[in-house]
């Protein structure tokens, strides 16, 4: 048995401490590296790059693409929105075995592919919200990230995300797996952009706790 068992968030801690005792568990967070995630690091010259203009609300979505990271609630949701008028185009950060069903299923998205350093910072920092419909997280470093970045996140409500997101001055806890309630909670915040722009704020304060 191991002497110490060390948990990324209170409520895997608590998890360990009912199977194995309060004295053996601890905390062990992880945090984000400021000069590479940072709000003064979005470029309306790379949004433009990408056909973006200022006044576009562009959904990011930010991981490996794999069909356990909750694609198929990212397509739902993006095809919701369009149905419901909003023209949304998404930028997809990262790369995966899912990357040619997600461009079937969604068509019209900015594939960004694999990146890192500074280029990801400008890019994540670029977006305006995160979807991220995941709940395999054990810590959630996409959502720190993007919080530190200035984003609104738009997060699927597990205890990962609830360590993290203050919901509705943080960030956004959406119920897993329902792609009508993202749509829902992402077109309120387009309709309301000093909304989106406060929960931003809010969420890059919040990261400088996780530094």
């Amino acid at each position: 048995d191991a002497d110490r068992i060390l948990a990324p968030t209170p409520p895997i801690m608590a998890e360990m401490a009912a199977r194995y005792g309060d004295e053996k568990v601890s905390i062990w967070s992880r945090g984000v590296d400021r000069e590479t995630f940072h709000p003064g690091l979005r470029s309306h010259a790379l949004r433009a790059q990408f056909g973006y203009s200022r006044d576009d609300v562009v959904p990011l979505f930010f991981g490996r693409l794999v069909l356990e990271k909750g694609l198929g609630v990212f397509a739902e949701t993006i095809a919701t929105l369009r149905s419901g008028g909003y023209p949304v185009r998404p930028m997809v950060i990262g790369d995966g075995p899912a990357r040619d069903w997600l461009a079937r299923k969604l068509p019209n998205v900015t594939f960004l592919g694999f990146m890192e350093g500074r280029e990801l910072g400008r890019a994540v920092a670029s977006a305006d919200l995160l979807i991220n419909p995941s709940v395999t997280e054990a810590f959630g470093n996409v959502n720190l990230e993007a919080m530190a970045s200035g984003l609104a996140v738009l997060s699927a409500d597990v205890a990962s995300a609830s360590t993290l997101i203050d919901h509705g001055r943080t960030g956004m806890l959406i119920p897993a797996d329902d792609p009508q309630a993202y749509a829902d909670a992402a077109a309120e915040l387009i309709d309301q952009p000093v909304r989106l722009q406060a929960l931003g704020r809010s969420a890059s304060a919040v990261a400088d706790r996780y530094c």
